[in-house]
């Protein structure tokens, strides 16, 4: 009878095995380093890397004492500027302010002068109305403090024509004499009396001077 040639063939068995627990105790290979892996550093060399070290250290407190040294500076860089645009403000103030008044001392002056050439002649013919008219006054006072005596009267024709229409009631009084003189003058008896009118012309032109001047 023939058999199978599976029949032939050995069968392994093979042993399970039991996975370790977690305080099952197991051997491990420990490698301890050898004296020989280190290489020994020779004093140079540590003297070499303090060195290296301290010169790096000092590089980093120079640099950040010289940034500190720096901002300082921008500071008071900063506060000279603004101290020196302050005054230059200043200055300019005050330049413009004396240049505004300058200006303003010219135009005073030269709006004085017209207005003075422009008004003299009015001035002029004020003063000496005034002065007429004054005139005129002390001249009825004086009449009425000498009853009917003679009024003798001197003057330029135009002034003694203004006498003669503010004091109708003493033209048969007043004896008029046309002179070529500036002042009106009048005599009673003893008692003259004149307007002055060339002193007030003179200070008038004296000022119309000073304005031009």
């Amino acid at each position: 009878m023939s058999t199978s040639i599976a029949a032939h063939i050995p069968v392994l068995s093979l042993s399970k095995f039991k996975s370790p627990g977690a305080y099952d105790p197991f051997l491990a290979d420990v490698l301890e380093p050898g004296i020989d892996d280190f290489e020994e550093v020779s004093a140079e060399e540590r003297l070499q890397a303090e060195y290296e070290r301290g010169r790096s250290d000092g590089e980093v407190q120079m640099r950040r004492h010289y940034e500190a040294m720096l901002e300082e500076e921008r500071g008071v860089s900063a506060k000279s500027l603004e101290e020196e645009r302050i005054r230059f403000d200043i200055r300019e103030s005050a330049n413009i302010s004396a240049a505004i008044d300058g200006f303003m001392n010219v135009m005073e002056q030269r709006i004085s002068y017209s207005l003075s050439r422009l008004l003299q002649p009015f001035l002029s013919e004020r003063i000496v109305e005034q002065l007429v008219s004054a005139f005129a006054d002390n001249l009825k006072q004086l009449a009425q403090d000498g009853d009917d005596r003679l009024i003798r009267l001197s003057g330029p024709q135009a002034l003694i024509d203004q006498v003669l229409e503010q004091l109708p009631a003493l033209r048969d009084r007043i004896d008029a004499r046309i002179a070529d003189q500036v002042e009106l003058v009048a005599l009673l008896d003893e008692t003259t009396i004149e307007t002055r009118l060339s002193q007030w012309l003179t200070q008038l032109s004296d000022l119309q001077k000073e304005a031009e001047g």
